[in-house]
């Protein structure tokens, strides 16, 4: 696949494995990923990166993620940029605050990397 196709993805997760698994699987895929360990960390990275789409995790020291996905909203890029929140959660409250902060949709941990890829490919190509 040629370099300048690959979509741009960030993850923002504080827990490394995942970030791992995340930044391995997805780039076998075809998506050049970055990451950022933290909320704060990921807006900086969001501004640098540019990317095309976002994956968030819920549950994050500090600034949490529904929080970040607010904060992405209001900022250039940002506002009808795909933003997938990932959460051990899939209670109506979680889907609640997911869509109050703007996610565009939730995944519910453990996910399955190939289904996750493909999702993420529909999201992007329904934004092209």
């Amino acid at each position: 696949m040629n370099e300048a196709l690959r979509h741009r993805v960030l993850i923002i997760d504080d827990d490394p494995t995942i970030r791992l698994l995340l930044t391995a699987g997805l780039g076998r895929q075809g998506f050049r990923v970055a990451e950022a360990e933290d909320g704060p960390a990921g807006l900086v990275a969001f501004e640098q990166q540019c990317p095309d789409l976002v994956l968030v995790d819920v549950t994050m020291p500090g600034m949490g993620g529904y929080a970040v996905v607010a904060r992405i909203r209001t900022m250039p890029g940002g506002e009808a940029l795909p933003v997938l929140m990932l959460t051990a959660a899939d209670d109506a409250e979680t889907l609640r605050l997911a869509s109050e902060a703007g996610a565009t949709a939730v995944i519910t941990k453990p996910f399955q990397l190939l289904p996750l890829a493909e999702r993420l490919r529909e999201l992007l190509d329904a934004t092209a």
